[in-house]
């Protein structure tokens, strides 16, 4: 296996796992609203944190300097190592 498909790899895996994080936050919440329980707390707290350190395309007020997606994005841009520019 090749550093390329490692990476490729290792991006496809990254979303996957945004994608899964945001589907158990929503069953989380699906799971307190069949019991009964209010979600104004947990979406205004616990969920608000999650959902923006995963990325930024949501409606909560704010952000984090460096979401899940941003890091996906950096290593979609990163073409491999830089060189060093000590070695001739």
């Amino acid at each position: 296996m090749t550093d390329t498909t490692t990476r490729e790899d290792a991006i496809d895996r990254l979303r996957e796992i945004r994608l899964e994080i945001e589907e158990l936050v929503d069953e989380a919440m699906d799971c307190l609203r069949e019991a009964g329980g209010s979600t104004e707390r947990a979406e205004s707290y616990w969920r608000a944190h999650i959902i923006c350190a995963l990325h930024n395309d949501h409606h909560y007020l704010g952000g984090n300097m460096c979401t899940l997606q941003d890091t996906i994005d950096e290593l979609e841009a990163d073409d491999g190592p830089e060189p060093d520019d000590d070695e001739d």
